[in-house]
């Protein structure tokens, strides 16, 4: 009885919780905010937040946003969209569009008819509801409240089950700090203890991590210089900040995550990231040799499969083919985690995800005697190892270091057709948990690839006519990345899901005004050698003056997509990703009666130890052969390299802006 008294207590006081934050106003806009049409502080920004707030409330067991938002530009009408995260029952909304003149347009309808879902610019699946009657020099206002979940208690009596499910019902946030429009003023909160915890249990609440007890309430955090945090005399957590510029996006950057203004909470069994490095190393890497360890049937596979090789090259090659063979069913259904599997049941199914295959080449090879360390590390698409995050939540793929003859292989066989001693561009200047003799280290760093391994090319067989018009074949080949997506795409969707990839990239690739349709895609069923799409091409490329035809010497090198020098300043480092070779060979027949006048002139355009560019010509058959090389062996450049990097490409551009001229004979 004593428990249902409390139960009803504590849903009384939620209910009249939520009537006093539904009873607010929302904020009377000033003279300034309607009149407002730009930032000096922010020149060009779309919308600017004058305000908004983010409250994760355990104890009251409720997680709500609020936000007042100007708009700016057309494009910043986009910010009327307003994201909700899942969870719980559905969120009471309130919101209002004032326009410029202080007409309000109120929201109106319920939450469950206005909320629609789609993924966010981080491939979550979010809640999103959309407020009227938006224009530029708007100020939209918004409020959500959403509460949360039951949680799952043991050990609990069924009569009390449910009261305590409820009473420990709590979340544990992630603070994105900047967003991509300026912010005035932001306040972030977050009470970390249930009312239970708080009132009943004091500290008796016990807290796991990967079946550890997690005694401490941590944060890893990236804050402007000065700002001062950490929890409050009441032990929650309250952070205020004003005038937050907008995070700047730049093309070919690291992920965002490595850059952008954030907190995030977690708990953890140790307090010092050295500690915990070397705790959770040893952990980790006893674990993993627990789990890798060969069984008799993975000891027979292993010797049958390495039967007749030579060297333990041949035998590690070997192995790395026939888990290669097997369905990797992350590619192939889109499935994730299942690492409790064992090698035995992967062998036996012929089939896993990603990380079940890695564990499981990890257990061949030391069945067949060769020496091979796990390393567990982040996707660098995704984010950068930070080791003041002392989580494993941030490592995303299994990867087998073999030691060979003195040396370290680095294979990457979680990944479907990735060649042998290669790593998918993902896993490349990656860091992690490597095993070693006394646990794990968490300092190596992958291997960046090579060049050759990232080979793409371009050939064309084009007849130009009188009038410029264009009309021709062109065979794209590539191996490493490019590749390795289209034969990955394909097993889920076939050759036809590969066809549209390529079609989609055809407008950047292709001069303005030649379109293009992909005809046939081969070399999809196998790591070995190149993927070749053909396409056929046709329209307008060349310009006539008097008796002479002129047309770009580079096809290629002329298409619409834009080059990202073009910025005349660097924030954040420069991402290629991979270090990559590009060679074009295009030869232009020229229209009956036309011969070749002009001609770019052979050159080489060195960047040493970075890059180079190599043009050449040679007569063809009623017209020119034109190769292009483009070679570059750098990956990542620091802003102060930018410079050096943008006269480079500057130089590649303007030697891309040369012609051929065919000239009519008399």
């Amino acid at each position: 009885m004593h428990s249902r008294k409390l139960l009803l207590l504590v849903s009384l006081f939620v209910f009249l919780f939520t009537l006093t934050a539904r009873a607010q106003k929302f904020q009377d806009p000033t003279k300034e905010e309607l009149q407002m049409s730009s930032d000096p502080k922010a020149p060009g920004a779309p919308a600017e937040y004058l305000f908004r707030e983010s409250i994760t409330d355990n104890f009251n067991h409720t997680v709500s946003g609020r936000a007042r938002i100007k708009v700016l530009t057309e494009a910043g009408k986009e910010w009327a969209n307003v994201e909700v995260p899942f969870g719980g029952e559905p969120p009471q909304i309130e919101g209002r569009t004032i326009h410029p003149d202080g007409t309000v347009v109120p929201l109106n309808g319920a939450a469950v008819d206005l909320l629609k879902e789609r993924s966010n610019r981080h491939n979550l699946r979010v809640r999103v509801f959309s407020l009227p009657s938006v224009e530029v020099g708007s100020i939209l206002e918004y409020r959500w409240m959403i509460h949360m979940g039951d949680s799952q208690v043991g050990g609990v009596l069924n009569d009390k089950q449910g009261y305590m499910n409820s009473a420990l019902a709590s979340e544990i946030p992630d603070w994105d700090l900047q967003e991509s429009i300026p912010i005035r003023k932001e306040h972030f909160h977050w009470n970390p203890l249930s009312d239970l915890e708080r009132n009943v249990a004091g500290s008796g609440v016990i807290h796991y991590v990967n079946g550890e007890v997690a005694n401490y309430l941590l944060f890893s955090s990236r804050l402007p210089a000065g700002t001062q945090f950490g929890p409050t005399p009441n032990r929650d957590y309250d952070l205020v900040l004003t005038d937050v510029p907008a995070s700047r996006r730049e093309e070919n950057a690291p992920p965002e995550t490595g850059f952008a203004y954030h907190v995030s909470f977690y708990y953890s069994p140790y307090l010092s990231g050295t500690e915990y490095w070397a705790g959770e190393g040893k952990r980790w890497a006893k674990l993993m040799d627990h789990m890798a360890e060969p069984s008799d049937a993975v000891r027979a596979a292993a010797a049958q499969i390495t039967a007749g090789a030579t060297s333990d090259d041949d035998k590690a090659m070997k192995l790395y083919a026939a888990v290669q063979a097997l369905d990797n069913t992350t590619y192939s259904k889109g499935e994730t985690g299942g690492d409790a599997a064992t090698p035995d049941q992967v062998w036996s199914k012929k089939s896993g995800t990603n990380n079940q295959i890695a564990l499981l080449y990890l257990s061949l090879v030391r069945a067949a005697g060769l020496q091979a360390s796990p390393m567990l590390i982040t996707d660098r698409s995704e984010r950068i190892f930070d080791p003041g995050f002392l989580s494993l939540d941030q490592f995303e793929a299994g990867l087998v270091v073999l030691h060979i003859n003195g040396k370290d292989v680095y294979t990457d066989p979680g990944e479907k057709f990735m060649p042998y001693g290669q790593l998918a561009w993902q896993h490349q200047l990656s860091s992690g948990l490597l095993e070693t003799a006394t646990g794990a280290s968490i300092g190596t760093v992958t291997p960046a690839g090579m060049s050759k391994d990232a080979l793409t090319g371009h050939t064309a067989e084009l007849t130009v006519d009188a009038e410029g018009g264009l009309t021709g074949t062109v065979k794209l080949l590539a191996n490493g990345p490019a590749a390795l997506t289209l034969r990955q795409s394909a097993l889920m969707g076939g050759e036809q899901k590969a066809k549209e990839i390529v079609q989609s990239g055809l407008p950047k690739l292709l001069p303005k005004g030649i379109s293009g349709e992909v005809t046939e895609v081969k070399g999809l069923g196998t790591s070995a050698g190149f993927v070749e799409a053909t396409v056929k091409v046709s329209g307008k490329l060349g310009s006539t003056s008097g008796k002479r035809l002129f047309v770009p010497a580079f096809f290629f090198a002329t298409g619409s997509g834009t080059q990202f020098v073009t910025d005349a300043e660097r924030q954040y480092p420069v991402d290629m990703h991979y270090a990559e070779q590009v060679i074009d060979d295009v030869v232009y027949h020229a229209p009956a009666g036309y011969t070749v006048e002009g001609q770019p002139q052979a050159a080489q355009i060195p960047w040493p130890e970075h890059g180079a560019l190599v043009i050449k010509t040679q007569p063809a058959a009623g017209g020119i052969d034109v190769k292009r090389i483009f070679a570059r062996v750098f990956v990542l450049l620091g802003p102060q390299e930018y410079p050096a990097l943008r006269e480079f490409y500057g130089k590649v551009a303007a030697a891309d802006q040369q012609q051929v001229v065919f000239a009519a004979g008399n």
